[in-house]
């Protein structure tokens, strides 16, 4: 098993506007206001929390950081745990439907439960040996949900940006998976 990183591993610039994300998802919370009329302290957050987003990406590739490493998990968990505080913030302050917030995530709620087989099944952890980075229909689709959730917040219609959000997530999980089985299936060839 290998060794945890150290703490100054996970002290990188990008790592740490990755983490930035998270405060951000508490204060969307406290800026959000109940009507759409008080929107604009939330679509700041919101603008925060996507140019923290790109951000950590730029900086990793600047500075030549592994993008295989602690920020290659790092990152789309910061996504996941802020995007699930301003839904909850959403639902619970706007009481935006359940069933409209699911369809934003239905890509993030498809692949936790693929994620904890891939996590309990070691014959398919040594096959597979996944690499978390983003693709760029992964990115799109986190995009496609800033955008959806920007609508919600400014209370614009919002059913075309979740049809893209949902539509753009379930495309990118798919090639998620595509990208898992292509490597788990070069290893196997190049296997001796």
């Amino acid at each position: 098993m290998p060794a945890a990183p150290r703490p100054a591993a996970w002290l990188t610039p990008p790592n740490l506007l990755s983490l930035a994300r998270l405060p951000l998802g508490g204060l969307f919370w406290v800026v959000m206001g109940a009507t759409p009329g008080q929107a604009i302290p939330g679509l700041a957050v919101l603008a925060a929390a996507a140019a923290t987003d790109v951000l950590d990406g730029i900086a990793a590739r600047r500075a030549g950081v592994d993008l295989a490493g602690v920020g290659s998990w790092l990152d789309p968990l910061c996504d996941k745990l802020f995007v699930g505080a301003v839904l909850g913030a959403l639902h619970f302050e706007r009481g935006v439907p359940l069933h409209l917030l699911a369809l934003i995530v239905a890509r993030e709620l498809l692949q936790l439960p693929m994620s904890l087989v891939y996590r309990t099944v070691p014959t398919l952890r040594r096959w597979l040996q996944y690499d978390f980075r983003a693709s760029p229909l992964g990115k799109a689709a986190t995009i496609a949900q800033f955008l959806a959730i920007a609508a919600l917040v400014a209370g614009v219609p919002a059913r075309l940006p979740i049809a893209c959000a949902f539509v753009l997530g379930i495309v990118a999980l798919g090639d998620y998976l595509k990208r898992a089985v292509e490597m788990g299936r070069r290893r196997q060839d190049a296997a001796p």
